[in-house]
């Protein structure tokens, strides 16, 4: 893991500070990296479209944290895409659906996360929902709620 963060940013990690340090151990198991990644485009798609922009914050966030050994990023997002692009419509024509579905996602995803990686996350579902140049009130509110099931809150 050492050789591959060297690699990617060129930094010895004996020179680097120890929070920066820790971050380099704090790799995303692959269930967890799913669920964030899932996370992320169903909350792209509450305006019923995953838009370039919001597909490419997605797949900056898998470059940066997908590992070798996990499944063909590839493979797995086209499965992942038609999975969600089936259910959306049943999901989002039903906001108290939507929101059972949200806290159900983030309830199996953060048993596994360090309060870093919960914020990796939430910039990433953040970062998404912002994507186009728009958040509505709609998305605003499921960001709240996604916020609350993950234990984080704005003040």
């Amino acid at each position: 893991m050492i050789e591959q963060y060297r690699g990617k940013t060129g930094t010895d990690p004996g020179d680097m500070t120890m929070q920066e340090n820790e971050l380099i151990t704090d790799v995303f198991n692959e269930k967890s990296l799913k669920n964030a990644i899932y996370s992320a485009i169903l909350m792209s798609l509450i305006d019923r479209e995953l838009h370039e922009k919001e597909w490419e914050v997605i797949q900056a966030f898998a470059d940066e944290h997908w590992l070798e050994e996990y499944e063909d990023f590839d493979q797995y997002q086209e499965v992942i895409k038609k999975e969600i692009i089936n259910e959306v419509e049943i999901i989002i024509a039903d906001p108290l659906l939507l929101k059972q579905k949200i806290e159900a996602i983030v309830e199996d995803l953060i048993p596994d996360l360090t309060l870093p990686q919960k914020n990796l996350v939430l910039n990433l579902v953040g970062d998404v929902m912002v994507a186009d140049g728009i958040m509505t009130l709609e998305e605003s509110k499921l960001f709240a709620v996604f916020m609350d099931k993950m234990g984080l809150q704005i003040y």
